[in-house]
């Protein structure tokens, strides 16, 4: 396998993973969102870390488009760890991970665009 389909690969499976922690995140089975997520991030930052140790930086606007969306999966993260604490509301949670997840879908289309 080549180093991008790897990437692409790996990336998939990660917004594969934040899919099903929506889904259970609408069935209130919290756990099981928490560890779909978490898995989902865990395996973006593989993605993201393997391509930039692969790539040796982010020399193309795919790279930098990815980098920007891998910050806002990141900050989607953190207003779970806010909303959890009751500091900010369910709105501003879903309003962020919706961005991060359209993003990631977009981000995943401009790479695939990119092969063919």
């Amino acid at each position: 396998m080549l180093p991008y389909q790897i990437h692409a690969t790996v990336n998939s499976l990660a917004l594969l993973s934040f899919l099903v922690g929506i889904y259970y995140a609408r069935k209130h089975r919290l756990k099981l969102h928490h560890a779909a997520v978490y898995t989902g991030a865990g395996l973006l930052t593989l993605g993201v870390a393997y391509m930039l140790y692969t790539v040796g930086g982010v020399p193309s606007s795919h790279g930098r488009f990815g980098l920007f969306t891998y910050f806002v999966v990141l900050t989607a993260l953190a207003t779970g760890f806010l909303f959890r604490g009751r500091r900010l509301k369910r709105k501003h949670h879903r309003f962020t991970t919706g961005l991060a997840i359209a993003l990631l879908v977009v981000e995943l289309i401009y790479g695939l665009s990119l092969v063919t």
